[in-house]
């Protein structure tokens, strides 16, 4: 079986979180300190300093408009508490970055939170697409 996600190509992962079931307010108000994941190959191979970025889904013209709305790293493996999760910080942006703007980018054209929204955590970018969100967050900060 071949595994699309390795650590040749990991870039970075990309957790989604749904606004009509996750309270993002209060998320940005008082922080998060691990993501619900599924418990899978994927989520087999998280480690410390691994970057992560939080992305917000829902339809165009949604509020919270869809895209990137905070960034950080992994802080360690995987593990069941009531469900299984990951360790992380994440800094929320002040100005989240559009998926309307990352879907603009042909850097992005692949990335797969992009073609396959409706999959479960995690996702994740390879290391072009990790770098080119960067880039697009850097640009976004100026």
């Amino acid at each position: 079986m071949t595994r699309r996600v390795t650590a040749d190509n990991l870039g970075g992962w990309i957790l989604k979180c749904n606004p009509s079931l996750t309270e993002l307010p209060e998320l940005v108000a008082h922080g998060v300190e691990t993501w619900c994941v599924q418990d899978n190959y994927r989520s087999a191979i998280f480690a410390a300093g691994q970057p992560v970025f939080l992305w917000v889904s829902g339809s165009s013209g949604a509020t919270p408009e869809p895209g990137i709305h905070a960034v950080g790293e992994i802080r360690g493996p995987a593990y069941w508490a009531t469900k299984y999760v990951v360790p992380l910080s994440l800094r929320f942006l002040g100005d989240p970055l559009p998926r309307t703007e990352i879907a603009a980018q042909p850097a992005l054209s692949t990335l797969e939170v992009l073609r396959q929204p409706h999959m479960s955590n995690p996702s994740f970018a390879t290391i072009p697409e990790a770098g080119a969100l960067r880039r697009l967050l850097a640009e976004s900060l100026r």
